[in-house]
């Protein structure tokens, strides 16, 4: 198996640019001491990790299929708990799969990219993987999004970008599925996973941080904006437009609608099953068989990473 060859290309209507000094400062002195060295685009004022910056092109012009299913989030939106969901009405027969892998190991993070390059010559079983699946690729080029590429078959991707982001076919092309959250507990989880995260992302106080938050400095923000973008096109025959707080109180009922947007013919006993396997409890227990003291993908301990969530009130799980 090797890489795709490269297509035709569209100019990327963006500029990415560096973080002002003055604003970092800003962001560091309120607590962000992993915010270093962050980019934004222009116009849009998205924040994001540098090595977004040499791929922003490349996110633009990734390649979809007609047979992928994508999902797209704000952070802390419920994109672990929508994952596994997808996963499980697209791979019904195979639910056993989930205990041996981790749900980036099912679906693929392109924003992994950027939010955790790899190290060139890493001896990791991801580079591993990737060597195998590409052995032509170049880590620079973007170890997600070439293995993804690679992919034969259907695919299940997911990221945090913004639409207007993503390539402008996206849409016309395949399955889309959005999740918005009530952006008040979106803050508060958000603000657990960064106070928890082993890499020290941020050490500051809530009051801080919500203010970040609303100013729209966080990672992936302006918030609005990312909901909006999706909002404005609900009625696009490809897009299923959900929210966590549904989803909460009738995961039956939002698990049936998902599943007929996606033309999966599933009964009621096979949407149970798809219930009880994305449960949080059943999601608690995969984790803790898989990580071993640590998050596999989050940099959070795993004891932090799941726990009770409901709508209104916000604890640090990994959603």
């Amino acid at each position: 198996m090797s890489c795709p060859q490269k297509l035709s290309r569209r100019f990327f209507p963006l500029t990415v640019e560096k973080l002002p000094p003055d604003e970092e400062k800003r962001l560091q002195e309120k607590g962000f001491l992993g915010y270093t060295k962050l980019v934004r685009t222009n116009p849009s004022l998205v924040h994001i990790r540098p090595a977004y910056a040499d791929l922003a092109e490349t996110y633009y012009n990734f390649e979809f299929r007609p047979d992928d299913t994508v999902l797209l989030t704000f952070p802390k939106s419920g994109t672990t708990w929508l994952s596994e969901a997808l996963w499980a009405v697209r791979n019904l027969g195979q639910l056993g799969q989930a205990d041996e892998a981790d749900i980036d190991e099912r679906v693929f993070f392109l924003d992994n990219d950027f939010l955790q390059p790899t190290p060139a010559g890493a001896d990791t079983p991801a580079m591993k993987r990737f060597a195998a699946a590409c052995p032509e690729g170049r880590v620079e080029d973007g170890v997600a999004l070439q293995m993804a590429g690679a992919h034969k078959g259907p695919r299940i991707l997911k990221s945090h970008l913004q639409l207007e982001l993503l390539n402008p076919d996206l849409l016309n092309t395949c399955k889309v599925v959005y999740m918005a959250r009530n952006p008040k507990d979106v803050c508060v989880s958000y603000f657990h996973h960064c106070r928890k995260n082993t890499k020290k992302i941020f050490q500051g106080e809530f009051p801080d941080f919500a203010e970040t938050f609303m100013d729209n400095k966080l990672l992936f923000a302006p918030y609005w904006d990312h909901v909006r973008q999706v909002w404005l096109r609900r009625g696009h025959e490809n897009l299923h437009f959900m929210f966590f707080e549904h989803m909460k109180r009738d995961v039956f009922g939002e698990l049936r609608r998902l599943a007929t947007f996606l033309e999966a013919d599933l009964s009621d006993e096979d949407v149970q099953r798809v219930a009880d396997h994305c449960s949080f409890g059943r999601m608690k227990e995969r984790e803790a068989r898989q990580s071993q003291g640590r998050g596999p993908s989050t940099g959070v301990p795993a004891s932090s990473t799941r726990a009770k969530s409901e709508a209104g009130r916000t604890s640090p799980l990994r959603i």
